[in-house]
């Protein structure tokens, strides 16, 4: 300090000789004043270098983070892969969840690679950062395409299954890839500022709703269902996908106030797992051999359905088992057993399609149906019990064995009267018949 103003006096003195001014008489107060000003400027110099040096440990924090976080969602969705076997589901749903996770896989590494240049722990090329961007969007038009089309398959949702329909589905998501793939030149969703940085064009919400028309459709649907469907499980697996929805725009809300979150990866998982919930659950209530429905299933489904029951709107529930299987598999094996088993279940499930009724395995090989009846046209009940002789007869014409299924019936109008009611009644008729016609079951 007194070294600072000595020299300030001796300088300001000089000066003041040489020019022959007032100023070679310097009050102490002056210089008092001047090293004051000096010290809060070497203050300020060293407050905001400790604060650089502060911020780059933030980010390097913040980028470990993030990794991390990155590098779970990876494992967790290679896991998932594992663990889904291809006979969980129909095989175009298990397609469209595979894609969905690949494409979240895709979209994790992209989004690994963009940040790491961002906080220049590498240095890509321009045209690499541009080639992300463009991958890193179609990837989000593909995640919301696939979830889309998963719905479709899973509801069954007949409006995009046949006709135009079918074909229609496919314009938000090539709308959206014209877009983007002709950003680099057009730089209507995207562009990159001349440190290589990403900024929105004008077109990048039309981009991102084109995206989003999948998310609306499945929520309408599912919520419509939610309604509609007459059993438990149906609504529940309606009630998933809009939550899933939800969950989405809940996450892109958060990504609106947060931009540097970056939330969409645990979004698009989030849909992932309750996807995959969904389909373990569904497996649960399938037979593993016949892949029908079982009998926790079945009983699930009888007992919602005789609940809306009457004398003006009935549900025929059959019971049926294929006659002499003990024979079969006595003479050819339980492994021909098996086959016979499927072929039954094939039948079975021709039937229902023709009927638009409910089929299950309910244990060995006795299965259920059920059906309700058109109001405005005759039923015969014995029409369904014929066709399915019928598909029996044409499967398994090419066996060593002939597959007959006797079945017995009975006409559920009183929705006090409990399943298990019901079901003695029809296996009192399947074993009066059976003994009528000296079959063994």
């Amino acid at each position: 300090m007194y070294s600072f103003l000595f020299c300030g006096f001796i300088q300001k003195f000089r000066k003041g000789l040489r020019f022959g001014s007032n100023e070679s008489i310097l009050t102490g107060s002056t210089l008092f004043i001047e090293y004051d000003e000096y010290r809060r400027a070497r203050a300020c110099t060293v407050f905001a270098a400790a604060r650089r040096e502060k911020r780059l440990i933030l980010d390097n924090n913040v980028l470990i983070a993030f990794t991390v976080f990155q590098l779970t969602f990876l494992l967790l969705d290679l896991f998932i892969l594992t663990k889904t076997d291809r006979n969980i589901a129909r095989k175009d749903e298990y397609m469209w969840f595979y894609a969905l996770i690949t494409t979240h896989i895709v979209y994790l590494l992209l989004n690994n690679l963009w940040t790491l240049n961002e906080y220049r722990m590498i240095s890509l090329p321009r045209g690499a950062i541009m080639l992300i961007c463009m991958l890193s969007l179609l990837s989000v038009t593909n995640s919301a395409a696939s979830f889309f089309f998963f719905v479709v398959e899973k509801l069954q949702v007949k409006r995009f299954l046949h006709g135009a329909g079918r074909w229609l589905r496919w314009l938000p998501a090539l709308c959206s890839a014209i877009l983007i793939v002709t950003s680099p030149w057009t730089k209507l969703v995207f562009h990159l500022d001349e440190a290589g940085s990403f900024i929105h064009g004008p077109l990048y919400l039309t981009m991102m709703a084109f995206a989003s028309i999948y998310l609306l459709i499945v929520a309408t649907v599912s919520f419509a269902n939610i309604f509609r469907k007459e059993t438990r499980f149906q609504r529940k697996v309606n009630a998933t996908m809009l939550l899933l929805v939800l969950t989405i725009f809940v996450y892109v809300l958060i990504d609106s106030f947060l931009p540097k979150a970056s939330v969409l990866p645990a979004a698009i998982f989030a849909v992932i797992v309750g996807i995959f919930i969904t389909m373990q659950e569904a497996n649960i209530n399938s037979d593993a051999l016949t892949g029908m429905n079982n009998r926790r299933k079945a009983e699930d489904y009888l007992t919602d359905r005789i609940k809306n029951v009457s004398e003006k709107k009935p549900l025929y529930l059959y019971i049926g088992d294929l006659n002499n299987f003990k024979k079969i598999n006595d003479t050819y094996g339980h492994a021909v057993g098996d086959e016979a088993l499927i072929l039954c279940s094939q039948a079975l499930k021709r039937t229902i399609g023709k009927y638009s009724g409910f089929a299950a395995r309910y244990g060995g090989d006795e299965f259920l149906l059920s059906w309700q009846p058109d109001k405005d046209k005759e039923s015969d009940p014995e029409a369904l019990i014929q066709d399915v002789n019928d598909f029996l007869r044409e499967l398994s014409k090419d066996t060593p064995y002939k597959l007959v299924m006797t079945m017995g019936y009975v006409c559920c109008t009183d929705p006090k009267e409990p399943l298990i009611s019901y079901i003695r009644r029809a296996d009192s008729m399947l074993y009066q018949r059976k003994r009528a016609a000296g079959v063994g079951r």
